[in-house]
């Protein structure tokens, strides 16, 4: 099996959710046996070390670099009339389309897997020029996780809502409705898609890897360390939906916190963060940040408490799954579980509000325990059992679709 994939950001190192999901999706397929070439977009040609890691999982990589120039916004512009904002800064046309075309023919894939919607014009010129299947790769409902998203921005991130909105349902069910099949990481998520019409839908759950370590981790029912902060948060920086989680834990669960608590400690690490969460976080005592961390794992370590204080996306919530391995109780909002398959819920701490947050950390902070998490049940959600379906399912739809095309050539 031979896979083009088309991911709209590039995948390593995976320094927030969506790249990780990615990331480990690659890993999965190239460990499985399947040949792989990689087509992303980045703002910055990255480091040599990097695409060294890359290409330790994929036989090619192409890096497209967002452009600059005047013309390129221009361009843009015009597209808003038809596309969504995040697809206009993806669309590739002219030269260099007809040079990645060519590049793509060569390596002569059997399946085009696009993984995010918005490098979706480029994947659907590839799979019509070259007839070959379109396989998505779903992370959200994005028409609707870009409504909750503007519901938090604020300033100029509203405007850029608004135009990430423009056009962007029919995009979406028009794309995920001309594939041939489309995997979603959200069995709510698919559940909304069926309710709609489409049956081309599959659940595929993000991986999560089990290192010895993990595997240690998830089996204890006590800390085995001595963790440097007492409450931890994990993600991106940026996104609208998670900066008002942030916010929102600082200003309204610290307080609560502080009047049981004499001395605690916070660190909220991740990438990219907006001024308002560094300005925060510099004027917060108790708080610590750490910007762009190289490993999830030792994060996750550093805290006796892990929390999940988002309200708002769609999806499956990554780092969700990160804290679920980390051995440490969670405390989190119900959308820190969306998406996940039930047989986990009842390893999170749920909280409602923040009074109910804050409790929870409380208690977790003075009596560490949390319920054993059974390993064997995670491998069987989210391990590699998951790409094996999808990888022989490709196989019989490649198989299919070239029957079909040699009875029509014979007829």
């Amino acid at each position: 099996m031979k896979i083009t994939l088309v991911c709209h950001d590039i995948p390593y190192p995976p320094i927030h959710g969506a790249r990780l999901d990615m990331w480990r999706r690659i890993k999965a397929f190239s460990n499985l046996g399947t040949e792989l070439q990689v087509i992303c977009w980045c703002s910055h040609r990255p480091k040599p070390e990097e695409v060294l890691e890359i290409r330790k999982y994929a036989k090619q990589v192409f890096f497209i670099k967002f452009p600059k120039t005047l013309g390129y916004f221009i361009r843009r512009i015009i597209d808003l009339l038809k596309y969504p904002l995040e697809v206009t800064s993806r669309i590739v046309r002219g030269k260099e389309f007809k040079l990645l075309l060519s590049d793509v023919a060569a390596f002569n894939p059997d399946v085009i897997f696009l993984d995010g919607i918005h490098g979706g014009e480029v994947a659907s010129q590839l799979s019509q020029h070259l007839n070959r299947l379109l396989v998505i790769r779903s992370h959200n409902i994005e028409h609707l996780y870009y409504k909750r998203k503007l519901a938090s921005a604020k300033g100029l991130n509203k405007l850029k809502r608004y135009l990430s909105l423009s056009n962007l349902a029919k995009y979406e069910i028009n794309l995920l409705k001309k594939s041939t099949l489309f995997y979603d990481i959200s069995l709510d998520d698919l559940n909304f898609w069926r309710s709609q019409g489409l049956t081309n839908g599959r659940y595929l759950p993000p991986l999560i890897e089990f290192t010895e370590e993990n595997r240690e981790a998830i089996s204890r029912d006590k800390l085995s360390t001595n963790p440097v902060y007492d409450i931890v948060f994990l993600g991106n920086l940026f996104s609208d939906n998670n900066v008002a989680g942030i916010i929102w834990f600082i200003t309204e669960v610290m307080p609560i916190i502080r009047l049981a608590l004499p001395t605690f400690t916070v660190l909220i690490a991740g990438s990219n963060p907006v001024q308002h969460v560094r300005q925060l976080c510099e004027e917060t005592a108790e708080v610590d940040l750490k910007i762009n961390p190289v490993s999830s794992t030792e994060v996750y370590k550093s805290g006796r408490v892990l929390i999940n204080p988002v309200s708002a996306g769609s999806g499956v919530s990554i780092k969700s799954l990160e804290m679920l391995v980390s051995g440490r109780p969670i405390v989190s909002t119900p959308q820190g579980i969306a998406g996940l398959p039930e047989q986990v819920h009842h390893y999170f701490e749920i909280a409602l509000d923040k009074s109910s947050f804050a409790e929870a950390i409380i208690r977790f902070l003075s009596n560490p325990f949390r319920e054993n998490v059974n390993p064997g049940v995670l491998e069987d959600l989210f391990g590699y059992k998951a790409i094996e379906g999808v990888i022989s399912e490709l196989d019989s739809r490649v198989s299919l679709s070239k029957s079909n095309q040699l009875a029509r050539s014979r007829s």
